[in-house]
């Protein structure tokens, strides 16, 4: 709760230095439909997989490096108030608002957060099908069944807490200070683990009850704005624009979760503690 009291006291700035990362992230999956859903359909069906959104392996990756790259801005802002990471250089000077940057410590953040993303769905896969060969054996009714569903949620989201709390702290750490040190991650969380694993449930099931409370009126709002009987670009173009507030505050949520539990398990001097002479 503490990381979505940060983002409502601190929107606008993190609006303006997180925006463009996350339109990233929501253009690649708008391509990514138009590849599988246009006629005639240009992705190749052994990319397809119906256990992501869109329903392909490639939506665990296209995305990552964008939600990296938001992630360091929002780190960085974290740690100093006046950073001006990514910020793009014009001959009038830099531009605060619109910010990017492709760096090794973003790469090694997106290899983290694909596997993360992975995991989901290869879980969601593993578990219907566990369901599915449940369900005659066991002679399960239909009321048995949904519970037995709603359970393999809950059982899934507490494996992707348990990777995100092993992998998200090592992202955050190298984006925020730009090292790989991955040794001194390590012995910080050693400890840690279990306290690691409930914030991130905890996020994950927050998140996930927002957007079943969201979902409903987000999804009226884009079908009364654009209701095709099949897919088309331009309600496509509104879904993602609609949605687009969520999985903002999906990426920067988790950017200021991490950045919370880094500054209480590795505080970092401020920069005026850091410019003090020492001696």
């Amino acid at each position: 709760m503490a990381a979505l009291v940060y983002c409502v006291r601190n929107a606008g700035p993190l609006f303006l230095i997180a925006w463009f990362p996350c339109v990233l992230a929501s253009v690649s999956l708008l391509i990514l439909e138009w590849l599988i859903f246009a006629w005639p359909p240009h992705m190749p069906e052994w990319l397809l997989f119906r256990h992501f959104e869109p329903p392909t392996w490639l939506t665990a990756l296209v995305g990552a490096p964008w939600e990296a790259m938001a992630w360091a801005f929002v780190l960085s802002a974290m740690s100093n108030k006046d950073s001006m990471r990514g910020a793009v250089a014009t001959p009038n000077g830099l531009l605060g608002w619109l910010r990017f940057e492709l760096s090794r410590t973003i790469w090694f953040a997106a290899a983290m957060f694909a596997l993360v993303e992975l995991l989901g769905g290869v879980l969601r896969y593993a578990l219907l099908h566990l369901l599915i060969a449940a369900y005659r054996p066991f002679e399960m009714s239909d009321g048995e069944l949904a519970i037995w569903a709603q359970l393999s949620v809950l059982f899934r989201m507490a494996l992707v807490a348990v990777a995100m709390a092993w992998l998200y702290p090592l992202a955050g750490g190298a984006l925020r200070t730009g090292t790989f040190d991955i040794p001194h991650f390590w012995r910080i969380m050693r400890r840690n683990r279990l306290r690691l694993f409930a914030i991130f449930f905890l996020l994950t099931l927050t998140l996930f009850g927002l957007d079943i409370v969201a979902r409903p009126g987000a999804t009226w709002l884009a079908r009364s704005l654009d209701n095709p009987l099949s897919w088309t670009l331009q309600a496509a173009l509104i879904r993602y624009a609609v949605d687009f507030p969520f999985s903002m505050l999906n990426i920067v949520a988790s950017a200021v979760t991490v950045g919370i539990v880094l500054d209480a398990l590795d505080p970092q001097p401020s920069p005026a503690e850091a410019d003090r002479p020492r001696g």
